[in-house]
């Protein structure tokens, strides 16, 4: 024991040393500090996917998710970070003013009309009142509300595409009355027909996952500067699902799981994804099962319109 207290007497300038050494590594190996920021509707409350921010000094950019939040690490210490949405009034708050708000920023809705957003029509993003041509999107709220069995039917949904279907396999969209090769079908910006397809209806677009769909934009009047040769009538333009990043240093995993029965036609549909995603890369895959039998007649109604027979 005396050896022991003799040992820490003679070596505490070296013990300090040491101490001190692996304080600041440990300090330096520490993960680096990630701050959230939620951006929110003041009255609904809710959240606000691709809000901006910005901030010259430091410089720094950030976008929302859709749900409506932003890692903003980046801008700590920043004097002025400018928020803006298009419809909603522009906030300049400082980086302290943001921790007293607890980070978590509501934005008023301003005079204006909120404009939607048009992702692929001219390939990039930009406000649908900007482009000079008619377009139609249909938002993943659609798809919930309406329910589609196929993507032929998610067409329907916009009211402004006409769906050629005299059987259940079947599901042609015509635009003002072009169809097939006059029409162009792209998925992520990968068309699905070209010139070589029949000028008569085809149902190639039902092979199409709707539940795999993230939003859907209908394109009208000619699109071949754009999209290239046969959209004479029109282009549809389907956006599948997008994996998410993580904001945070832990994983992101989300998913969905939707079935769903029909009596009218014995119809039995499961759909399953699922998004895992890290700071730097994410992955999404999907799996889908569709089961339709005979669409049969009701048996209640006009005597003119019932049948004993199918």
């Amino acid at each position: 024991m005396i050896k022991l207290s003799s040992f820490f007497s003679n070596n505490r300038s070296k013990l300090a040393l040491v101490l001190i050494l692996t304080g600041l590594i440990l300090t330096l190996t520490q993960p680096a500090f990630s701050q959230i920021l939620t951006i929110k509707d003041k009255k609904t409350k809710e959240p606000l996917p691709y809000a901006t921010l910005k901030s010259a000094q430091p410089q720094a950019v950030a976008v929302t998710n859709e749900s409506g939040q932003a890692e903003i690490s980046a801008f700590k210490g920043a004097a002025k970070i400018t928020i803006s949405y298009p419809g909603y009034q522009t906030l300049t708050l400082s980086y302290k003013e943001l921790e007293a708000l607890s980070f978590e920023v509501l934005l008023e809705p301003t005079a204006l009309a909120r404009y939607e957003i048009v992702v692929s029509a001219t390939r990039w993003r930009q406000s649908i009142t900007e482009v000079p041509t008619q377009i139609v999107t249909i938002s993943p709220l659609d798809v919930a509300l309406e329910n589609p069995q196929t993507a032929a039917d998610l067409l329907g949904v916009s009211g402004k595409v006409f769906i050629q279907k005299s059987q259940q396999a079947g599901g042609s969209p015509m635009i003002r009355g072009f169809a097939t090769n006059r029409l162009l079908y792209s998925v992520d910006g990968v068309r699905m027909n070209t010139a070589i397809f029949r000028g008569g209806n085809i149902q190639n677009v039902i092979s199409l996952d709707p539940f795999a769909t993230e939003s859907t934009e209908v394109l009208f009047g000619p699109g071949s500067l754009i999209y290239g040769s046969d959209a004479i009538g029109g282009v549809m333009s389907f956006q599948t699902l997008t994996p998410k990043l993580s904001l945070s240093d832990e994983p992101l995993i989300t998913g969905k799981v939707v079935a769903r029965y029909s009596s009218a036609n014995n119809e039995k549909t499961g759909h399953f994804d699922v998004n895992v995603g890290w700071k730097k890369w994410a992955f999404l895959t999907s799996i889908s099962s569709f089961d339709f039998d005979h669409l049969r007649q009701g048996s209640h109604g006009p005597d003119d319109y019932l049948k004993p027979y199918y």
